[in-house]
């Protein structure tokens, strides 16, 4: 007989299918678009637009200096980008790397107080007189071409933000190599998204904006720690179009290890939550296309999802612990002894073929296929197979607890902090 637990695992491994099918169905039918603009395509430089570019840095003494230089080797005309290094309030020698860059009139350097990275974004939207602004992390990097792909995709004049493809910056520790994968899977999903006019983040690292969308629906604000959410949240709110330019690379820096990622997702999740929490009016709101209809409810479902299986794993071990204290209590030592095993030839009947297993693997070869089409549609090289095993392993077990910390968070109200 099937319990009840079984029947919701299997209605939450349904709605995971689902929604996996809906996305590989989506990028099927415009796949030929998807691939079709990251062909290079000559762009005539005097038509190109004006652009400043945000650096905003607080402590970031050891990656400043190639973040700016990075933008220094784009390949675009001098006179038309703008680079502002604003630094906020840092305590290390984040003055000093600047220094290298002080007579370079590409450059302008701003020392502000500390306020967060929201301030230094709107310190820049201020000073900024060119057509779009965009932001760069200060631990990040781009690909000479990318602002040219990122700025082909304003051709639309619908388009009022564009978002890049994220890659980490030379992985080297597992953890490293775990969110690699992670990362090339996110391309997948910020393409199709993008498809769907669903885009929820425009992220830090090279997010590009028209000027004017600032003047119609406000500048950045503090949001949880988590603006780059805000903004996107806001700019669905009010029906605006968020797109991504997938050949658009752009590289980052990343936790090396289990601890530092922690802290890093906890602050991400926490944040997301809170945000979904103050665009709650979007859930459900046929209005907003698939965004409202689909997308944000299935990603409440989801965690909501994980922490029921969640709670039956922990339900379980706590059963298996308590059964051995009883035996113990029976037995003693006695139950540890050597009974020895009895070896059986191999037969397939002794296979666990429950319909949650067929569909857990369903689900974990399509999200795999995902991962590969991230790759293709980012030009950038396949995983390899110890990447897809440390994702898998190390990913199913450290990101529960990151998530179990952040819905905390949420519950009480409890705000998180970048340092």
């Amino acid at each position: 007989m099937t319990s009840w637990r079984d029947i919701v695992t299997l209605c939450i491994l349904f709605l995971s299918l689902y929604f996996e099918v809906f996305m590989l169905i989506t990028y099927t039918r415009r796949r030929h678009l998807l691939h079709g603009r990251t062909k290079h395509e000559p762009v005539i430089h005097p038509d190109l637009p004006s652009v400043t570019i945000v650096v905003p840095c607080y402590n970031e003494e050891k990656t400043l200096a190639n973040t700016i230089k990075s933008l220094l080797a784009l390949d675009y005309p001098k006179e038309k980008l703008r680079i502002m290094a604003i630094n906020d309030g840092s305590t290390d020698g984040t003055h000093i790397a600047l220094q290298e860059f002080a007579s370079n009139s590409q450059v302008e350097i701003i020392y502000k107080e500390n306020g967060g990275k929201h301030t230094a974004l709107n310190l820049g939207i201020e000073r900024s007189t060119t057509e779009f602004f965009g932001c760069l992390d200060a631990d990040s990097y781009v690909n000479p071409d990318a602002l040219l792909r990122v700025v082909k995709r304003f051709s639309d004049q619908e388009v009022m933000a564009v978002v890049p493809s994220l890659h980490i910056y030379k992985p080297s520790t597992p953890v490293q190599k775990m969110q690699k994968v992670e990362y090339t899977l996110g391309v997948f999903w910020r393409s199709i998204l993008a498809e769907l006019n669903s885009l929820y983040v425009t992220p830090g690292p090279f997010s590009i904006f028209r000027k004017s969308v600032f003047e119609k629906i406000g500048k950045y604000r503090k949001a949880h720690n988590t603006e780059d959410m805000e903004m996107a949240m806001r700019l669905q709110s009010h029906g605006f179009k968020i797109v991504c330019a997938n050949d658009a690379v752009v590289h980052t820096s990343s936790p090396r290890s289990i601890p530092k990622l922690y802290k890093q997702r906890v602050r991400w999740t926490s944040g997301t939550l809170q945000n979904l929490r103050d665009y709650r009016k979007l859930f459900f709101n046929t209005k907003h296309g698939h965004l409202g209809a689909l997308v944000l409810p299935v990603l409440i479902i989801s965690t909501a999802g994980i922490m029921f299986l969640l709670s039956g794993l922990a339900y379980d071990f706590i059963r298996y612990l308590h059964s051995g204290f009883i035996r113990f209590q029976a037995l003693g030592t006695r139950m540890f002894e050597w009974t020895g095993i009895s070896w059986h030839p191999w037969n397939w009947f002794f296979i666990h073929t429950s319909p949650i297993m067929f569909g857990s693997i369903i689900s974990l070869v399509i999200v795999v296929s995902f991962i590969f089409i991230g790759a293709k549609l980012s030009k950038a090289k396949w995983p390899k197979i110890t990447d897809l095993l440390w994702y898998v392993s190390l990913y199913t077990i450290v990101a529960p607890i990151w998530l179990i910390r952040s819905i905390f968070n949420l519950i009480t109200r409890k705000q998180t902090l970048w340092r």
